[in-house]
Parts: structure tokens; C-alpha cells; sequence
């Protein structure tokens, strides 16, 4: 406001003072609404320079402020929206297709930053309008009422094209969101693109994505620009005909005419400047409703934490549990069991019968569409979470590491310190090979970095669960990936832990289960057998069968 009232200050004095000189006069004899002023055209001009002088000095708050309101933003929304991705459901976040959180994350978040840049322009824009009109209103109320009559009906007028561009605007966003998936899917599956020499259709496939968000940008951005050039053209002609009604009123004499005119075209600037960010409003505010809608999502799936306090996990069962992903869609079928502490279960069975999604509902990744997991015959949801995390560990079929150092691999983020790390490493039976390395426990390992195999890479994951000690200790085919010499070190550290934790071994190899308890059989969703090794060789059909493909492969279908 205050550089809005300095530049309607400077144009109104100056054109008094243009047409003072050329009349050869040295005052200048002024009228602003019910006052009647006469000044040095000298005091004049040195009163224009002091305010030229704090315009300028205006510029920088106007730039810093605007500036850092849209860099908070921006970095709230990312904090915020990350911060709600890793709070929600492990449902809800397997649901998101590869690269949309990153490009949530980046892009749309930007785009979003984007309108909080146009918001403060156009309340900058908007204030400095309406002082421009206050001014003129006090040189000529006809030429005032023209203007903002002028800005309210071609903001009528344009208001189809705006609404044009947030469709496209939106359009745009979920092409970008496709686009961030197949870029995701390149990278993910770039060594099996070479091995099958498609790269070239690979390329055509993501040429599609490229052209839909290009037509959408082009549409977007051409109509963005041709908004306000119209608007511009139409407020000249507004202008224009506004000094045709007052010359033809013989309304003022020259010098607050010549005001008149400066202010007019001024405010038609600002004028073009209120619509110009008015529309970048809108054409931001898709992306500003999808990162909204996501973070809703993400917040309304947050799994709800007991308040009960879990020391010692003593026992654990599923009571008729049963779970499917569609009604139509049945994985596991009421499944019941009971595990004591210091047990170690194996879980075999073929391809899909439900053995992955059993091991998600162990790990509360998931929750039971029917029956219920009792820990210690109490529902595991009544558990505080902080309690439960600190008591379980899992260890996934692949591998999947930081790109960070060895010894942070193995931390995870949690505050664990160096002895720690290096006994989970020892009994993971991987100190041996980190040792010879380097950098030891600061070489840098990760997606694509050199330096560890597969079977070390599941070797420091398998030390990653065991760093805090865990109750419960839950691995996922751990053997899948290890060669023969890196499974008999695996199957040395499991038999040190028995006993010591209760642990679940999903089952890729016969060879994993000689250190098992108990077995559970699970086919089609449900649970055929559970009872010891020996036991199950006499009265499983499936185990038995197994067993007999392992003596000649070493292997069981993966599930």
C-alpha cells in the first residue's frame, strides 16, 4: 500500500508539474476532491524524489516477504506431507504407484508453491489498484467509477478461461503423476530393459506419457498467456474511451487530465497484473488440492496405538483370522495357531497361498478383516506401537539397503551405537567381510553401489534386524539370495538364536527348516498343518512332497 500510494503520488505530481512547465509556470495549482492546493513546482519535484527514493527502498521488503512466505510453504508442505506418508498405513502406502510420493514430494509440491508466489502478487497488484483508484478519484470520480467498473466486467468476461485453465491445470497434474510412475518403472526394471534389448519400446512407451503432459502444458501455458493480453488490450480500449467521455464532458483542465490519464494506465497495469496472478492462482491450485487430498488420505489411514505397555512378548495367535484384499479376493481363511516365546516356526507353501500377507498381519502391517491377533492373549492393536516396533524385527525376501555407510545401513535410523552395530554384524556373520573392506563399517553401500553381493546385502539387512535385540524376529525367504557358504554362516546365527527370540522363517529352502520347531503348512489361504518337521514328512501331503522336490533341487515354490 504505502509503495502504491508513492507511485500514485509521484504520477500525480509529475504530470502537474509537466503541464505547470510547459506553461511556463513555476507553481502548480492542483484540486484533490475538496482541496484546493498551490505548491513550488520545485518543492514539488524534490517531494517526487524523496518518494522515488522510498519506493525503492520498498522493493526489498516486497521481495524478501513474498519470497520467504512461498519458501515456508513449500517446506512445510513437503515436511508435512512426507511426515503423514511415513505416519500412515503400510496399506495405504503400498497402495501408491512407483514415483508418485517423489513426485508429490517435488513437483506437485513446487507447482503448489508456485500460487502462494501469485497469491502475494496479486494482493501486492490488488492493493496497489485500488490506491491508484482512490488517487484518481480525487483528481476525477467519473475516470475512478470507469476503472473499477472496467475490472469487475472483464473479470466477468475472462472468467470462462479461467475455469478453462484450472481443467487443464488439473489435467496436467495427473499426467505428471503418470509420468513420474513409468519413470519410476524405467528405473526399477532398467537391468531386465537391457537383458531384453526393449529399450526402444521402452522409450516409445514413455514418449506417450511425454506427449500427453506436453499437449496439457502447451494448452495450459498458451491460454495462461493469452488471458492477460487480452485483458491488457481491453483495459486500453477502456481507457481510451473513458478520455473520449471526459474530453467530450470537457471535464478538467489539462493538468489533473494528464494525472488522470497516468493514473488510468496505471491502474490498468496492475489491473493486468491482478488477472494475470489471479489466473496462476488457479492454475496452481490442482496441485494444490491433489498434495491436499493425498495428505488426507495418508492422515485418515494412520494406525490407531494402544495404550497398553508391552514388555515381554510372551505368546502369539491368530484366532480364526482371515483377510482379503477384495471380497472376491479371500488370502488367508480363518486361520487360528499359537506361538510360545523362544519357538522358531517355519511357514511353507506354494506360490500365493497367502504366506506374505500372513507375515504382513504378524507384523500389524496389516490388520484382520475377521478373527483376531492376540499378543499374549490380548488384540495386538491394544499395544502402544512405540512398544511393539522395539520388540519385532523383519527381514525381507530382497534386500533393500541405503545409499549410505555400512554401519548405517545397519543402525536404520535408530540411535544404536557402534557395538551394537558391530555384535549385530557378528551374529548376522557378516563382520568377517566388512572387515576386509576398505572402509570397514564406513564403506558406502546402497541401490546400484558397488562393493557387497547379494548375499552380503541380505546378510547386513538380516544384522539390521538384530541390532536392538529384538522378541520377535520375522525373515522372509533369507536364504534366497545367499550362496551355499553365506547360508551355512545364516542357518549358524539362527541356531545361536533359538531360544532367544521367537522367530518365523518363511521357507524358500528345505534345508532353512531343520532348525524349526514347528511348521506351518499354509495352501490356498489356509492352514493344512502345523506340527514338527518329523511329523509333517508322515501326515502333509504338500510337505512331504516338498521335501522330495528339495532332495533333488534344495528348493520349495516361493510364495
Amino acid at each position: 500500500m504505502l509503495a502504491g500510494l508513492s507511485e500514485a503520488a509521484i504520477l500525480a505530481i509529475v504530470a502537474q508539474a509537466a503541464a505547470a512547465l510547459v506553461n511556463g509556470a513555476r507553481d502548480v495549482h492542483a484540486t484533490l476532491g475538496p482541496l484546493h492546493l498551490t505548491e513550488n513546482v520545485g518543492l514539488l519535484l524534490a517531494v517526487s524524489a524523496g518518494l522515488a527514493g522510498t519506493r525503492l527502498a520498498l522493493q526489498a521488503p516486497l521481495s524478501v516477504i513474498p519470497a520467504k512466505i512461498a519458501a515456508d510453504v513449500q517446506a512445510r508442505m513437503q515436511s508435512d506431507l512426507f511426515g503423514a506418508f511415513t505416519r500412515a498405513s503400510w496399506a495405504e502406502q503400498s497402495h501408491d504407484r512407483e514415483g508418485h510420493l517423489q513426485e508429490l514430494v517435488m513437483n506437485q509440491v513446487l507447482q503448489a508453491a508456485w500460487s502462494v508466489l501469485a497469491i502475494t502478487s496479486l494482493v501486492t497488484s490488488a492493493l496497489t489498484l485500488l490506491v491508484l483508484v482512490a488517487s484518481a478519484l480525487l483528481l476525477n470520480a467519473v475516470a475512478a467509477a470507469a476503472v473499477l467498473g472496467s475490472v469487475v466486467v472483464l473479470f466477468g468476461l475472462l472468467r470462462p478461461l479461467n475455469e478453462l485453465i484450472t481443467r487443464r491445470a488439473r489435467e496436467l497434474s495427473q499426467a505428471q503423476m503418470n509420468m513420474a510412475s513409468g519413470v519410476g518403472q524405467a528405473a526399477r526394471l532398467a537391468e531386465e530393459t537391457h537383458v531384453f534389448g526393449v529399450s526402444d519400446a521402452q522409450r516409445r512407451h514413455m514418449d506417450e506419457f511425454v506427449a500427453a503432459a506436453r499437449g496439457l502444458f502447451y494448452r495450459t501455458q498458451m491460454l495462461a498467456r493469452l488471458t492477460p493480453g487480452i485483458y491488457q488490450s481491453l483495459i486500453y480500449l477502456l481507457v481510451v474511451a473513458g478520455l473520449a467521455v471526459l474530453y467530450s464532458a470537457h471535464s478538467g483542465h489539462v493538468a489533473s487530465l494528464g494525472a488522470v490519464v497516468l493514473l488510468l494506465i496505471r491502474a490498468g497495469s496492475y489491473g493486468q497484473q491482478v488477472q494475470s496472478t489471479y489466473q496462476s492462482v488457479r492454475q496452481a491450485l490442482p496441485f494444490v488440492e491433489r498434495v491436499e487430498e493425498v495428505q488426507s488420505r495418508y492422515a485418515a489411514s494412520v494406525p490407531p496405538t494402544g495404550d497398553r505397555r508391552l514388555s515381554q512378548v510372551r505368546t502369539l495367535a491368530f484366532d480364526d483370522v482371515s483377510f482379503a484384499y477384495s471380497p472376491s479376493r479371500a488370502v488367508l481363511a480363518n486361520v487360528s495357531f499359537q506361538v510360545e516365546a523362544g519357538e522358531t516356526i517355519g511357514v511353507v507353501g506354494p506360490s500365493g497361498a497367502g504366506k506374505s500377507t500372513l507375515v504382513q498381519i504378524l507384523l500389524q502391517l496389516r490388520d484382520p478383516v475377521d478373527g483376531r491377533y492376540l499378543v499374549d492373549g490380548i488384540p495386538a492393536c491394544e499395544f502402544a506401537r512405540e512398544d511393539w516396533y522395539s520388540r519385532v524385527a523383519y527381514v525381507p525376501q530382497e534386500p533393500r539397503l541405503l545409499h549410505a555407510s555400512v554401519a548405517d545401513n545397519i543402525r536404520f535410523y535408530r540411535d544404536l551405537d557402534d557395538t551394537a552395530v558391530q555384535e549385530a554384524a557378528r551374529l548376522a556373520r557378516i563382520d568377517a567381510d566388512i572387515a576386509s573392506w576398505a572402509s570397514g563399517y564406513d564403506t558406502i553401500i546402497g541401490p546400484r553401489a558397488d562393493a557387497v553381493s547379494g548375499g552380503q546385502q541380505q546378510r547386513i539387512c538380516i544384522a539390521r534386524a538384530l541390532a536392538a535385540r529384538p522378541q520377535v524376529l520375522i525373515l522372509d525367504e533369507p536364504t534366497s539370495a545367499l550362496d551355499p557358504r553365506s547360508e551355512s554362516l545364516l542357518q549358524e546365527s539362527l541356531s545361536a538364536l533359538r531360544q532367544e527370540v521367537t522367530l518365523f522363517v518363511v521357507a524358500h529352502r528345505m534345508s532353512t527348516l531343520d532348525i524349526c520347531n514347528r511348521v506351518m503348512v499354509i495352501v490356498d489361504g489356509r492352514l493344512e498343518d502345523f506340527d514338527t518337521p518329523d511329523s509333517l514328512a508322515r501326515q502333509s501331503p504338500y510337505y512331504r512332497s516338498a521335501s522330495a522336490l528339495a532332495a533333488g533341487t534344495s528348493e520349495v515354490g516361493a510364495g
